[in-house]
């Protein structure tokens, strides 16, 4: 392994677990929100840093890096655009959203089946981002703020498994073994 494959998955999943975990922190309100520039900014910032990483991993043969990397960037550029104008008032009573999270659960889901080579951190990653999104789903919905709450705690674990992909691809690349288990260096 050299350094320029390292880069793009330390990157990757610490772009995810900031952005993830940023977002996350208003739904489980730990801090006072709505603020919309600070979310469209996180969202747009994590969208091109992920493109970028995506496009990297691609060619270092990172290829479930990549889908990753391009999923995530894809989910938060069109819910950085798309919820605005779902929040607005008189909000989303169609259930419009509760789709719109359907189709990337099934996106997640469907990487989540082929990650299992991957090592068991990408995995335990992909099922909790699964999980999240099925709940903000049904908040889409059935509009109960209980799915809100779950949804949050559940992508605040998810943050914290990409932080832990991202460390474990640093330092054991770093100490030249496996220090952090559960993410093997020829995870593609």
């Amino acid at each position: 392994m050299n350094n320029r494959l390292v880069i793009s998955s330390t990157i990757g999943f610490m772009c995810i677990g900031l952005t993830v975990w940023m977002s996350n922190l208003l739904t489980t309100h730990w801090v006072a929100g709505p603020n919309m520039h600070a979310m469209v900014m996180a969202f747009t910032l994590g969208t091109v840093a992920l493109g970028v990483m995506a496009i990297l991993s691609f060619f270092h043969g990172r290829t479930l890096d990549a889908i990753i990397f391009f999923g995530a960037a894809g989910y938060f550029f069109t819910a950085s655009h798309g919820m605005g104008h779902m929040s607005a008032p008189g909000g989303d009573s169609s259930g419009t959203i509760g789709w719109f999270y359907l189709v990337w659960a099934i996106f997640i889901f469907y990487v989540w089946l082929g990650s299992f080579k991957a090592g068991w951190a990408r995995s335990l990653f992909l099922l909790a981002a699964w999980i999240s999104v099925l709940f903000y789903c049904l908040l889409g919905w059935l509009g109960l703020d209980v799915f809100n709450y779950i949804a949050g705690y559940v992508g605040l674990f998810a943050g914290l498994v990409a932080a832990y992909i991202s460390a474990a691809t640093i330092i054991n690349h770093g100490c030249g073994k496996t220090c952090l288990p559960g993410n093997p260096s020829d995870a593609s």
